[in-house]
């Protein structure tokens, strides 16, 4: 291993661990230590189990598979959307829904309302109702966002699931696992590596790491095809869209607030 490759990730906080009192024994392989009660992670350990995850990621998507990241503590937010969006693929960034896989039917038709209302509000239809339902309108897709923007375009059940921190999102893990999907897990020390297929030790409590770890997983990841890449573009108008609505709804019920005086 090379000592430059390890001081990167140490200078990148990956062994950063929990509170010696907050740990799962299982993780217990991948720790090196501890120091002023905060556990230390082999970065030995980290590094290798990142390339194995690295070379299963690679065989996985170069076969066509789909990978739905997720990542919804506020450090791996941004970085989750990023490798999503690079490699047109799927994400979940803001909120778990439940059901989103092991319901993923009833989730879809949910799905499809949120496309029509987006397809309203970008042509126009939405202009012919009040202030006060258009304004609501407007509500419910700033809502459904949150949801839906990063899996609008999943016809199906994506074939992979990988997440930021295997305790933060066990949700998503007990769906996957429940339809036995593949998945990954960045871990911390708290974490269990028995319930997913692979996971790469590591701190989940920093933007810096976590940034880290996935921009060295993305060079793994195939890239899909040119119809693929141009849905998630679409996807990134549609989240950075998010930031415009806001003023507007609370422009309008200034406007409708104003005129009940």
């Amino acid at each position: 291993m090379e000592k430059k490759y390890l001081n990167n990730m140490f200078e990148n906080l990956l062994h950063i661990g929990n509170k010696t009192n907050f740990w799962n024994a299982k993780m217990r392989p991948y720790i090196y230590g501890s120091v002023n009660g905060i556990h230390v992670i082999n970065l030995l350990e980290t590094a290798k189990k990142l390339d194995e995850v690295k070379a299963e990621l690679k065989e996985l998507t170069a076969s066509g598979k789909k990978v739905l990241f997720v990542g919804t503590k506020l450090q791996a937010k941004d970085a989750i959307a990023k490798i999503a969006l690079d490699s047109g693929n799927y994400y979940v960034s803001d909120k778990w829904v439940p059901g989103l896989l092991t319901n993923f039917d009833t989730i879809r038709k949910r799905i499809n309302t949120y496309l029509k209302l987006l397809k309203d509000s970008e042509t126009g239809a939405l202009d012919v109702l009040t202030k006060k339902e258009k304004a609501a309108k407007l509500l419910e897709i700033e809502k459904l966002d949150k949801a839906y923007s990063g899996v609008k375009e999943m016809k199906k059940i994506p074939d992979i699931v990988f997440v930021v921190d295997g305790v933060y999102e066990r949700q998503a893990i007990k769906e996957a696992n429940s339809l036995k999907l593949k998945t990954f897990a960045v871990l911390n020390t708290n974490g269990d590596d028995t319930i997913v297929d692979n996971c790469i030790p590591a701190n989940t409590n920093s933007v810096k790491s976590i940034e880290f770890l996935l921009g060295e997983l993305a060079p793994a990841i195939s890239k899909v095809t040119k119809t693929e890449s141009t849905n998630a573009s679409r996807v990134k108008k549609v989240t950075e869209k998010k930031v415009e609505r806001k003023p507007a709804v609370k422009k309008m019920k200034k406007d409708e607030e104003n005129s009940e005086k």
